[in-house]
């Protein structure tokens, strides 16, 4: 079992989901887990001025330095910078669902991809509406309306409350502050580390 604590508004997070996925698609088993690594933003998050922008642009250059040769990653510098809390949410509720890996992908795209604002609840709810109702909640609000996150910015069962819970205290005492931190067999590879670690050992890939 390989473990991936990650953000969605991380450009190192987004390249760890791909290589993530490489992963999945030969039969293998990654839990990814959804955690805040800027927990300082505003709950609106933060317009991006022009050193921000700048600041962003560079770590998606660094990103793309630690591309293998048959990896895209077509990521665009965003104008905002989210508070992901409420896409934390919807992501947990949609782990619930069985339609987890749908929604990280999702989430991922629209945000750096489109340069949607993720830390919207009307936009999430708008976005996560379809994938959320072909998952398999009980739950009401889910599986009528794929209503995933309250109004508050949180999850709608108790069950994705405690697994945000619980991600984020087993992330804290990983002691790694970063992400993506990838968990193998106990051991924890944090940042550049865990990128190059899902690099070298996923299925068909060539090390970068």
């Amino acid at each position: 079992m390989i473990v991936i604590y990650g953000d969605f508004n991380c450009p190192y997070s987004y390249l760890a989901s791909l290589r993530a996925d490489r992963f999945i698609a030969a039969g293998l088993d990654v839990e990814w887990r959804a955690v805040e690594h800027a927990g300082s933003l505003p709950v609106v998050g933060r317009r991006l001025d022009d050193a921000g922008q700048h600041e962003i642009s560079e770590e998606l250059d660094s990103v793309r330095q630690l591309l293998t040769p048959e990896e895209e990653f077509a990521a665009a510098t965003p104008s905002t910078l989210p508070n992901t809390a409420a896409a934390n949410a919807g992501y947990a509720e949609a782990v619930g669902s069985g339609v987890g890996d749908a929604v990280r992908r999702l989430l991922f795209d629209a945000y750096w991809k489109r340069g949607t604002d993720i830390g919207s609840v009307d936009v999430l709810r708008a976005l996560l509406a379809e994938p959320i109702r072909k998952g398999r909640s009980s739950a009401f609000p889910l599986r009528e309306s794929g209503f995933a996150v309250s109004t508050n910015r949180g999850p709608i069962t108790t069950s994705a409350f405690n697994r945000l819970t619980t991600w984020h205290r087993d992330w804290v005492q990983l002691a790694t502050s970063t992400t993506p931190t990838v968990v193998v067999d106990g051991t924890p590879y944090a940042g550049v580390d865990g990128l190059k670690w899902l690099a070298a050992n996923q299925p068909g890939a060539v090390a970068a």
